[in-house]
Formats: structure tokens, sequence, C-alpha cells
């Protein structure tokens, strides 16, 4: 289910957020955690996506076991930080192949020991979005910092980029 669908209905709404883990080895009692609470049966839950270092792969295999084993609709966070056009679509096609209707679209932090470049072919969020929307159909949501990106340098170009962002998850999931 969409969480556009879930937002459209008019009642109190409660979803959890899982972080995976930062290796495999703890990778089983994270999931026994996570569908601990998916039992709780919220409306949603939300699966972070290589969060402080983790394997990005466990967010796909978090989200798609929520969804089998307790019916929960889930969010899965994808970030486009030092992933190339092929590595976005892959992860597009595995979150599509396990039924994962929704994705939050972020940037992503600078990785703290990457060597090159890490937006060398995404600089924002809303390029992340522009991929999704060209991939599939996906309901896409997105995040801001209110007070200003800690990367800007001009606030004036941090709020063009928030507007275009906005813009195009509103057109992709106008429940947003």
């Amino acid at each position: 289910m969409k969480i556009s669908d879930i937002l459209r209905e008019d009642k109190t709404t409660i979803s959890f957020e899982v972080f995976p883990p930062k290796t495999t080895a703890n990778f089983e009692s994270v999931k026994k955690a996570a569908l601990g609470v998916a039992a709780l049966h919220p409306d949603y839950m939300s699966v972070t996506y290589g969060a402080g270092g983790s394997d990005r792969g466990n967010t796909l295999h978090i989200a798609e076991e929520i969804q089998k084993a307790e019916n929960v609709t889930t969010i899965a966070h994808l970030t486009c930080v030092g992933a190339g056009k092929e590595d976005i679509r892959t992860a597009l096609s595995e979150m599509k192949e396990a039924g994962i209707e929704n994705i939050l679209a972020l940037r992503g932090d600078r990785p703290k020991d990457f060597d090159g470049d890490p937006f060398k072919e995404y600089h924002y969020a809303s390029e992340l979005v522009a991929t999704i929307k060209e991939y599939g159909d996906f309901c896409v949501g997105g995040a801001c910092y209110p007070e200003g990106h800690p990367d800007s340098t001009n606030k004036k170009e941090d709020i063009k980029n928030l507007k275009k962002r906005w813009t195009q998850v509103v057109s992709s999931c106008p429940s947003f």
C-alpha cells in the first residue's frame, strides 16, 4: 500500500523507524526486533538506508521481511551519495521486485572516509527523485533542513533546491 493512501484516510497514524545493522553479524537480532515492532501493526514502518555505515542491502531485506511477515507497509530510505545512476537503477529494480512501493529519497551525508567526489552523478535529492520517477510508480517522500542544509553556503540556492525537490515529491505522491 502506498503511504499516500494511508495519509489520505481521516485518522491518526502511527509509524516506527528501523535502523539496519552496520554489520551482517547483527542482522538477525535487528530483524527480530523489527518484526516484533511490526507485530504491533503500525500504519507503516520506515527503514533507513546505510545509516552510520551500515550495509545498504539490509534496508531492502528488512523492509521486505516486515511487509511479508506482518503485512505492514514500509517506506525504504534511498540515498544517492556515492552512487551512480546504475547503482540507483539496480536499487530501484530490487525494491520493485521486493514489493516496496514507498521511497524516502535523500541525498545522504558526505561519507567520512570516501575517496573522490561522492556527488559525481547526484548533487541533490531532487536529481534522485527525477530518476525514481523515470523508473517506476513509487510513492516518493523527501526531507529538508528547515534551518538550511549544512553544506549550503547560499540560503537562496538552498530554498531553490528545496522547492524543486518538494515540487517533484508532490507531483509523485499528491498526499505528501
